[in-house]
């Protein structure tokens, strides 16, 4: 018999840390065979998602935008030209957002659309309000010692609550523009909370513009005031100054320097005319001291007595010439034209002698106001230095009067501006898009949510179909024996449709071309491989567990043989069922049982050629069947049936059932296991090769069997 097992598969260290490979293949067989799985829980979500549209109440949103413009006015108080800037920054258009999100804003326009008394904001287990009792509910809250303002503010606090959570308010963007959303029931509701939301945010801004202005114009009224009382001090304080000092100005400089500077021309005048009167005086002196006579004197001064008697006197010299040349020197008309010139000379000179004591006297004149006007001048310009210094502080208090001045002014300016601002204040927002009724319900959203119920419910039934892939340890691919349990994989048998509970007729015979068939004659080939040209005699099929298909693998492999003209028997020795023997031998009353006790024949034939059957009759389940699978009468008629059969096949009881299969294992020239696809666990299937192994009996390998992948199938024929 054979004792090597051949069958085992050595695992490298790498394999068998890494497990099941993920491969494409193994991913597309999880998945066919997940399908129902799959399907339920993606048709579960899409009914679970269907309810919901169906009993959701709808709600209806609406939107109004609004635009936060920046501030285009002036600043309250100066500001330097081009030092003002006009953009928003983010904190800003945030802080707008969360003005909008703010609770007096919300009930401003609880109050303005009156939601207190709307029934999508009054709560159902809320007592009616009767206006006609209000008395008498007065009193019975009285009674109850509650306080009926109390519970109005609670009430208006707890309609703000919900009206914020039906309003949104977000940023569009990095932009300028904020979005108000809110939803209701009703969609005429939605629009008329949006735009009130929108229109007390524009009151609300207009508010604190005028409530701005009118407190600038308060502040300024009193800083006008105060001014006013500064600047007078200051004006007062000048003058004072002044009459204390005797500063008296006569435009833009003071008095005293308008005297000085005219004092100066003075005396810058007196000294010309000093000088003028000295020079003439000079002259008169060097003109009376020349001997050139009157003619000289006349051209020497410019006068007009001198220059008439000049004219007299040259009349008189030529007259006198003409008469001494006509008449002699001794001629009474020459003594009497020459007494004329004597005269005239005489008048001369005593003219002269007068305008020397008029240039004299003028001289001395002129010499006095000069000596006056420098002392008077040296009066003037000690008292000026004086004066000099007390207009430094002149200087310093008039210009702080002309500050407070042009500050008094300049607050007078902007008191008018900012009166017209507290009448006419402008908003830095406006309503850009007016939020209109919604023609549609914003929810529930039927195609949206039935889509995401079917991707949730598909993504649901893959999660559960992985989950079941990762967890299930059973055997569905060859390679799955070969890495996992360490057996080699002789076939995989495909699930023959229209099977009943009970073990295969002969699929082999009557569907010779099947997959079924084809695949059971490479598991034969196989086996016959495996025994490196030795004829195999006794070849024994077991299972882990019931109902994994090993009797109808045991005949259809024997049938397989008898088909290779090999005279072949098959040994029903399934203890615990029996199933061959009640398919194909119901009315045998003598078998394997008695075979082993009695002796003779007690086989049956089958109907096919080269194979015959020899029957359990048991009407009791035996306890001891692995004592009698183990005994010497079992290892003689197993010698006896081998010089009698080509090839012997026996059907042993499951290996979680009985111990048969280790009690008869290391008698059979090799033992097939059979494993039912997806059902058997390769841990079980581990354990039991090395129960084989441990009994020194040898394993050909296993079967696949009841396969639903038939694309495998195909493949590993």
């Amino acid at each position: 018999m054979l004792q090597a097992n051949t069958a085992r598969v050595p695992a490298p260290q790498d394999e068998r840390a890494s497990g099941r490979e993920l491969s494409l293949r193994s991913l597309r067989t999880a998945l066919q065979r997940s399908v129902t799985t799959i399907g339920v829980t993606a048709l579960v979500c899409l009914v679970a998602a269907a309810l919901f549209c169906w009993l959701s109440v709808p709600t209806y949103v609406s939107t109004v935008q609004l635009l936060i413009e920046p501030q285009k006015q002036q600043q309250l108080i100066w500001f330097e030209p081009g030092m003002l800037d006009l953009t928003l920054d983010n904190a800003q258009v945030e802080s707008q957002v969360e003005l909008l999100r703010s609770e007096r804003l919300a009930a401003d326009v609880v109050a303005g659309l009156n939601l207190q008394q709307d029934p999508e904001f009054v709560p159902r287990d809320a007592p009616a309000k009767d206006e006609g009792k209000g008395e008498t509910k007065a009193e019975g809250a009285a009674d109850l010692g509650a306080d009926p303002a109390s519970e109005a503010t609670q009430r208006l606090r707890g309609t703000v609550a919900a009206l914020g959570k039906r309003v949104g308010v977000r940023r569009v963007g990095q932009s300028y523009v904020i979005e108000v959303t809110a939803w209701a029931y009703r969609p005429e509701l939605a629009a008329a909370i949006a735009n009130a939301y929108a229109d007390a945010y524009l009151r609300d801004q207009y508010s604190a513009k005028s409530n701005a202005a009118r407190q600038g114009v308060d502040w300024l009224r009193a800083r006008i005031v105060e001014l006013r009382g500064t600047l007078n001090e200051a004006a007062r304080a000048v003058e004072s100054f002044k009459t204390r000092n005797d500063l008296i100005t006569a435009g833009d400089s003071l008095l005293i320097e308008q005297q000085l500077s005219e004092m100066n021309s003075q005396l810058v005048a007196a000294r010309a005319q000093t000088m003028q009167a000295a020079a003439r005086l000079e002259r008169v002196g060097a003109v009376g001291r020349e001997a050139a006579g009157s003619a000289s004197v006349g051209e020497a001064l410019n006068n007009p007595v001198i220059t008439n008697l000049r004219q007299r006197q040259q009349d008189a010299v030529q007259r006198e010439a003409e008469l001494r040349e006509r008449y002699g020197p001794d001629h009474e008309a020459v003594v009497t034209a020459h007494r004329e010139v004597v005269q005239i000379e005489a008048e001369v000179a005593t003219e002269m002698k007068r305008i020397g004591q008029t240039y004299l006297s003028d001289y001395e004149v002129a010499r006095g106001r000069e000596r006056a006007l420098k002392t008077e001048l040296r009066s003037l310009i000690g008292e000026i230095e004086q004066r000099r210094q007390a207009k430094v502080t002149l200087s310093e208090l008039e210009a702080q009067a002309e500050s407070y001045r042009k500050m008094y002014q300049n607050l007078l300016e902007k008191l008018t501006e900012t009166a017209q601002k507290e009448t006419l204040p402008v908003s830095s927002a406006r309503i850009v898009t007016k939020a209109m009724v919604p023609l549609d319900r914003s929810s529930p959203r039927t195609k949206l949510i039935l889509a995401l119920g079917g991707a949730f419910g598909l993504l649901g039934g893959l999660m559960i179909a992985a989950a079941r892939s990762h967890l299930d340890r059973s055997v569905r691919d060859p390679s799955d024996l070969e890495t996992e349990a360490r057996i080699e994989c002789l076939g995989l048998l495909p699930l023959v449709k229209g099977a009943g509970p009970g073990p295969l007729g002969f699929e082999v015979l009557e569907r010779p071309f099947s997959a079924f068939s084809r695949a059971l004659r490479g598991v034969k080939i196989r086996i016959d491989t495996s025994c490196e040209g030795r004829v195999t005699q006794t070849i024994g099929v077991a299972s882990i567990a019931t109902g994994e298909g090993k009797s109808s693998v045991a005949l259809n492999l024997a049938a397989l043989y008898a088909q290779a003209n090999c005279r072949t028997l098959l040994i029903d020795a399934d203890f615990l069922d029996a199933s061959l023997t009640r398919a194909h031998a119901p009315t045998a009353a003598a078998g394997f049982l008695e075979m082993l006790r009695e002796g003779g024949d007690m086989t049956r034939p089958t109907g096919v050629p080269n194979l015959a059957l020899l029957p359990l009759v048991a009407k009791t389940r035996l306890p001891n069947s692995s004592d009698i699978l183990g005994s010497r009468q079992m290892h003689a008629l197993l010698a006896e049936l081998a010089a009698s059969y080509d090839v012997v096949v026996i059907d042993l009881t499951a290996m979680r059932e009985a111990m048969d299969v280790r009690a008869v294992c290391r008698l059979l020239d090799g033992l097939v296991l059979v494993a039912a696809w997806g059902e058997t666990e390769a841990g079980a299937l581990a354990e039991a090769a090395a129960s084989i192994d441990g009994a020194q009996a040898h394993l050909f390998g296993a079967i696949l069997n009841k396969a639903r992948d038939l694309a495998a199938v195909s493949r590993s024929i």
